[in-house]
Formats: C-alpha cells, sequence, structure tokens
C-alpha cells in the first residue's frame, strides 16, 4: 500500500468523486488516497479495522472466511465500492478481506479521531445508506444473472468487465466459484471460447480476441444498480 504524496492528484480526485460532499463537517484532517498492487491485500479478515475505505479506481475481490482458514470469493467490486462501514457502527465485527485484483486507488477515511462525528453525521450516514442499497442492488442482480443466463454468456460478461488491457488474469478455481459452476464446466467453456477464436490462452491469462462477439453474448446482462 502507498499513499498518493501529489496534493494536485488528490484534489483531482476528490473533485471527479465528488466525495467531500457527503460530509457535513472537514474530513479533510481523517483523509488519504492510498493505491494496493494487484494481489495485495487491502483488508484482512485478522485487522482491527479503523477505516472507511471508497474504492474509486480498479477491482476488488470480496472473500468470506470460514473457521478451518479456507477464504471463499464472495464477489467482486469496481467502482464506486464503500467499505468498512459495519466495522464502523459495530467496533468489534470481524472484517471479511479484501484483495486487489487489479491496481487500485481508494479514498480512506481514518475513523479513529472522527468515529462519533461520523455516526452522528446524517449527511454521511445518508451516503452510506445510498451505497450499501447500490451494492445490495448489484449484488441481487449478478445473482439473477446467474439463473437467467447460460454460464457461457455470463462467462463472456465477466471476461469482458474484469478484463485488464485485454487481458483477464482470475484464477479459474476462482472465476468457477463465481460463476457457481464447476471448474471441470468452466474449462469446458473456455476450450469452447478458444475454439471460437473469442479468446486465447497465454501466460498472461486469457486473452481477448473478440470483443465484438463477447459482447454479443454478454448483451442484456449487466450489474449496474441503476438499470
Amino acid at each position: 500500500m502507498e499513499n498518493l504524496e501529489s496534493q494536485k492528484a488528490v484534489e483531482t480526485i476528490l473533485k471527479k468523486t465528488e466525495f467531500l460532499s457527503h460530509f457535513s463537517f472537514d474530513i479533510r484532517p481523517y483523509l488519504r488516497v492510498t493505491t494496493y498492487k494487484r494481489g495485495e491485500y487491502i483488508i484482512r479478515n485478522t485487522d482491527l479495522l479503523t477505516r472507511v475505505l471508497y474504492l474509486e479506481h480498479g477491482t476488488a475481490k470480496l472473500y468470506g472466511f470460514h473457521e478451518n482458514g479456507r477464504q471463499t470469493l464472495i464477489s467482486f467490486f469496481t467502482p464506486p465500492s464503500f467499505f468498512g462501514v459495519p466495522e464502523l457502527f459495530e467496533e468489534s465485527k470481524r472484517p471479511f478481506p479484501i484483495v486487489a485484483q487489479t491496481d487500485c486507488r481508494f479514498i480512506e477515511v481514518d475513523t479513529s479521531g472522527c468515529r462519533y462525528t461520523l455516526l452522528a453525521d446524517a449527511l454521511f450516514l445518508r451516503f452510506c445508506c445510498s451505497m450499501a442499497l447500490k451494492q445490495n442492488v448489484a449484488q441481487n442482480r449478478r445473482y439473477i444473472n446467474l439463473t437467467a443466463y447460460p454460464a457461457k454468456n455470463n462467462l463472456a460478461f465477466c471476461l469482458l468487465k474484469f478484463q485488464s488491457d485485454g487481458f483477464f488474469s482470475l484464477k479459474f478455481t476462482e472465476l468457477a466459484e463465481y460463476l457457481t459452476i464447476s471448474y471441470r464446466h468452466l474449462m469446458q467453456l473456455v476450450s469452447e471460447m478458444c475454439g471460437d477464436g473469442l479468446i486465447e490462452r497465454t501466460s498472461k491469462g486469457l486473452r481477448i480476441l473478440d470483443r465484438k462477439k463477447l459482447q454479443a453474448l454478454a448483451e442484456g446482462i449487466h450489474e449496474d444498480w441503476y438499470h
């Protein structure tokens, strides 16, 4: 994790996201912009979380943590997404692990010095409720997509949504979990798409060869809250 030191860059991000408008007091003293490299833990389940994080750029993976130590992929999050609010309300709450799927940038608020002010800020609480609703609707739409469309169509949607510079590098085991299909079924779909010239397997992951055909397969599938 690195702090963004350029004040000009920070101001540009704050202006673009209108983040400051969600607080009725000056949040700047508690605020920083951070970047996380791909594969880096953003939040660990052992953290005593004293920050809320607004995802401004990149894709993050949320995991469920089991008693046997195993982690299960729950979902992906893209901007705008908000994390750490449940832990703000309940300090002893154990957070879910979050890992950067791609390079990520966050606006973070250190809540250790302003927790009670935040909890009394109607403007901020309204923002929390709005973000929670949007993220919940997006999750519900995801489950609807998984049941309403064939796995091949959902795979095409995932390849387009989570690609980076034309490459999709998610682990196949995690992708199978996300699509709620078996690993074997996923491999059959990948082989089929490779045979059809839509994608190819490379050392960097799956490379998209025919974006238009993938878009045709993914047509009608969306997870955006506002559709």
